[in-house]
């Protein structure tokens, strides 16, 4: 059942990515609007724009970063688990 679960996690990842809008999301929509888009502090990311650099075909790139998405969350959840898990409880 939940190997069932992460892979439909990932179906849906890389599925979903194909409907993106190219358009500003909200918040950028907001600073566009109300003028200070520009006056925010560019930082840098390995998959900046939602995209992984190395991969040229913008739609794959795309899709491929929701993937690694979806498996670094995984990540940090089953390893909080696994601690949680070894920290014995009083009592």
């Amino acid at each position: 059942m939940k190997k069932n679960i992460i892979i439909l996690a990932v179906l849906i990842a890389a599925a979903a990515s194909f409907f993106a809008s190219a358009h500003p999301d909200g918040l950028e929509k907001v600073a566009e609007t109300l003028g200070f888009l520009d006056a925010g502090v560019e930082r840098t990311s390995v998959m900046t724009d939602y995209s992984v650099p190395f991969v040229a075909h913008e739609a794959v790139s795309a899709a491929l970063s929701g993937i690694i998405g979806i498996a670094l969350c995984l990540g940090v959840f089953w390893l909080a688990a696994v601690i949680m898990k070894s920290v014995r409880r009083p009592g």
